[in-house]
């Protein structure tokens, strides 16, 4: 009898999908709605602050908010919490909307979810596909560096 399943568990928002190569940068959440594992983000309005994507900063994602586990609350990150935001790596994150392997990954206008209609990511693919609702795995290649931030 094993203990362990011979398939693993698909993930969950904002987890770390595996060993591969990753940079992940450390910010505080700016504002009071606060943010969620696998959320984009945008730079704030001072320096070492992030904030969840919104109308007019779309194109100006540099990354996804990283799952660390702590006690739960909602949001999972409130303001002034510390949070890793990886730019470079594979990571698990929500869709609004149906995706496959090799779409260039979007944020939707009318949600700010990840999707593969909207604005562009620069750097990001989905490299596994999913159904709106549920995980797919995204892969980040430097968005922070391509877009000069």
């Amino acid at each position: 009898m094993s203990w362990y399943s011979r398939e693993l568990d698909k993930g969950f928002a904002g987890m770390i999908a595996n060993t591969a190569i990753r940079n992940c940068d450390s910010y505080a959440v700016e504002e009071e709605k606060g943010l969620n594992p696998g959320d984009a983000v945008v730079l704030g309005t001072t320096e070492n602050l992030v904030k969840k994507v919104d109308s007019g900063s779309e194109s100006k994602v540099i990354g996804v908010v990283v799952h660390n586990h702590k006690e739960p609350s909602n949001p999972y990150y409130e303001k002034g919490d510390s949070v890793a935001i990886m730019s470079t790596g594979d990571i698990y994150v929500e869709v609004g909307e149906a995706v496959t392997a090799g779409d260039v990954a979007c944020i939707m206008a009318s949600t700010y979810k990840w999707g593969k209609t909207g604005t562009a990511v620069v750097g990001a693919t989905y490299i596994k596909g999913a159904e709106s609702g549920k995980l797919a795995l995204l892969r980040l290649r430097n968005v922070t560096v391509e877009q000069g931030e």
